[in-house]
């Protein structure tokens, strides 16, 4: 365990302030069959919903992937928000500046890892939500893996000296619970190997400079990319596996008091 405990808010702030975007610009590259993790996601909005709110939008690309639908997205970060399209609104997901009950739809595309404390986040999302709404959410995952998937990784994680981190921890592993907790329950859970596929340095960069990487040194960084880069070209391109996890759940009941 870490002497020095990350201050989440802070380097949450610095790093989208300094490059936004940068989940998106790695996700929106990522595919499994015919869909990205974007599409995959809005693929459990129901064709009726009329109003969705997007939580911790980024730049927008579920709202892009819904276009046609009314979106509000809600993010804390104005760097980010700004590339958003549609209607938007900077908030804190812990106190959401709308009604109780308007949202037919919330979804939140890699939000709920970072979402601190994710109790508080999920109860909040049911008040907004009408009785019988939806919260759709992807989170990153461990699994599914291929042999081939953790040797790159462990190569990966060997050169930067470090793994990913979140908030959260890894993958969430009481979701369900904290789930059932906020009045909601728990229609689907899937997972979905994506693979991004590098064939140059911008590629490699791309991929390392979105994950979340306290304390590593932009040496490492470089040293990582450049690898993963080395191997792409030596390979004719370097596949990279990003496990995701979709998990839907629709609100019945209001939050249970503690």
């Amino acid at each position: 365990m870490s002497e020095n405990p990350v201050d989440w808010p802070q380097y949450l702030r610095e790093f989208h302030t300094a490059t936004p975007g940068s989940t998106e610009a790695l996700l929106s590259r990522a595919v499994a069959g015919d869909h990205t993790p974007y599409r995959w996601l809005v693929r459990a909005v129901s064709a009726e919903a009329r109003r969705v709110l997007d939580l911790a939008c980024g730049n927008g690309p579920v709202a892009r992937e819904l276009h046609g639908r009314w979106v509000v997205g809600v993010d804390n970060n104005p760097a980010q928000l700004a590339g958003a399209p549609g209607p938007k609104v900077r908030a804190d997901a812990l106190h959401l500046p709308f009604a109780n009950e308007v949202f037919d739809v919330v979804t939140c595309s890699m939000g709920l890892m970072v979402l601190q404390p994710l109790p508080d986040v999920l109860a909040e999302a049911a008040r907004v939500l009408r009785r019988g709404g939806v919260l759709a959410a992807i989170v990153p995952a461990v699994r599914p893996l291929r042999r081939g998937d953790i040797r790159t990784l462990s190569g990966l994680t060997t050169r930067l000296r470090s793994t990913p981190q979140f908030p959260a921890g890894g993958e969430i592993t009481e979701l369900k619970d904290q789930l059932k907790h906020a009045g909601f329950d728990v229609m689907e859970s899937q997972r979905e190997r994506y693979v991004y596929t590098i064939r140059s340095r911008d590629d490699a960069l791309r991929l390392v400079n979105a994950l979340y990487l306290p304390g590593t040194p932009d040496v490492r960084r470089d040293t990582a990319a450049a690898w993963l880069a080395d191997r792409a070209e030596s390979k004719d391109g370097l596949e990279v596996a990003i496990p995701i996890r979709r998990i839907t759940a629709m609100r019945t009941k209001l939050a249970l008091t503690v």
